[in-house]
């Protein structure tokens, strides 16, 4: 009886409603959903310092803690080039060893915090440890000091060596990443072609050699051992100064070598050399095309996360507001009043529902489009039908009429 007379009113059925899910989100039958419908499954891992490691875990995931080290890689860059003026490093060597040394340590803390934050993680990147040993580097003329390393000329190299700082910056540009990560890729192929071009260089280096390499006759010069002869080949190669050296070849009456020269330049530079140059673009191409789909799949999980994520926020404030009223002052409109109120003006609305999509109104608009034009063409071909039939008809009903009237005249003849 309870239940028939609360459907015969609407208020009552839906009082009735909201009442049995206020009882259920009381209960938390989805107060520990995730976002996509899931049962939450806690899978922290417990830390002794979990309030300091999540403390520096923020920072380094912070976009701006990479903006900062990229500018400092910036101005490090800048002071490197400035400390190649000898006037200019005489005067600022102290200013130049105190920045060299706050870039330093802003490097050593950027590899402390990340170790600290992903212990095992982190040395499975490979532009992670390639950024270690550019610190090592880096480091080894500070350990050793100042007056043993201008009486070791090795560690002026490693000194040197401060510039592949600049190279830290493929840590933080992924556009970097993926050509290196295709060049590496093209290693096998770009082998196998220098393979055959060294060979093909071996060949002519020793064709080079017999017949131009005569201490009396020939260029001894370019052609007099095998290594003048690779060396020679290789300028060709290049196509770079070929012309002075087949200039050289004919002053010493060797006709026969512009035909060697040009067989080899078809072959080495023509053929091989851009068959390698091509071998490269490929390669970045297709790595450029996997990079772009990667990031667009990872746009398209953010806007899911982010929309999941909405929605979850969406629940719990709905739950909220169910749990703050009691069934006994259970008023629907206050409910909805109240969750109006809640919502925000950069809130995305997640339509669920077929004809509110966006998509499918897109669709649907194109579908009714494309039925206006082919009725509009059945319209013309009908007319054209139309048109047709009526010619046919007055083609018969000349043809009706001539008839008639040679009919009558054979009657009159009669």
């Amino acid at each position: 009886m309870e239940q028939n007379e609360v459907k015969k009113s609407g208020s009552g059925y839906i009082r009735y409603i909201l009442e049995q899910g206020s009882s259920q989100i009381a209960l938390g039958q989805f107060s520990d959903w995730d976002t996509v419908g899931r049962k939450k499954e806690t899978t922290e891992t417990e830390r002794c310092d979990i309030g300091f490691y999540k403390y520096v875990a923020s920072l380094t995931e912070n976009p701006l803690f990479d903006n900062f080290i990229m500018l400092t890689i910036i101005i490090n860059a800048l002071f490197m080039a400035l400390e190649t003026d000898y006037h200019l490093n005489y005067k600022l060597y102290g200013f130049f060893e105190l920045s060299d040394n706050f870039f330093m340590a802003v490097y050593t803390m950027e590899f402390l915090m990340k170790v600290y934050v992903e212990p095992k993680q982190f040395w499975t990147n490979g532009y992670n440890v390639f950024d270690v040993i550019i610190l090592v580097v880096s480091l080894i003329p500070t350990f050793v000091g100042e007056k043993k390393a201008d009486s070791l000329t090795s560690l002026r190299i490693v000194r040197a060596c401060r510039s592949l700082r600049v190279l830290k910056t493929v840590s933080f540009i992924r556009g970097l990443q993926a050509l290196i990560s295709a060049l590496f890729k093209t290693l096998k192929s770009v082998v196998l072609v220098l393979s055959l071009m060294f060979l093909l260089m071996y060949i002519f280096a020793l064709i080079g050699f017999y017949n131009y390499g005569d201490p009396d006759t020939g260029d001894p010069e370019n052609w007099g051992d095998l290594g003048s002869a690779f060396f020679t080949l290789f300028s060709l190669v290049t196509v770079d100064g070929w012309t002075d050296l087949q200039q050289n070849l004919d002053d010493l009456g060797m006709a026969s070598s512009r035909i060697f020269t040009t067989v080899f330049i078809l072959m080495g530079y023509f053929i091989f050399f851009n068959m390698f140059i091509g071998v490269v673009i490929m390669e970045i191409q297709h790595s450029t095309k996997s990079f772009e789909a990667q990031v667009q799949s990872e746009r398209e999980t953010y806007l899911n996360q982010k929309k999941y994520a909405m929605i979850k926020r969406q629940k719990m404030e709905i739950r909220e507001l169910m749990m703050s009223q009691t069934s006994n002052e259970l008023n629907y409109k206050r409910v909805v009043e109240m969750f109006k109120k809640s919502l925000r003006h950069s809130d995305c609305i997640v339509t669920e529902d077929l004809c509110s999509s966006l998509s499918f109104i897109d669709i649907y608009l194109g579908t009714l489009d494309r039925n206006d034009a082919t009725a509009e063409r059945l319209q013309h071909l009908h007319s054209e039908v139309v048109q047709v039939l009526c010619g046919l008809m007055e083609e018969d009903l000349q043809d009706a009429e001539q008839k008639k009237k040679k009919h009558r005249k054979t009657r009159r003849n009669l």
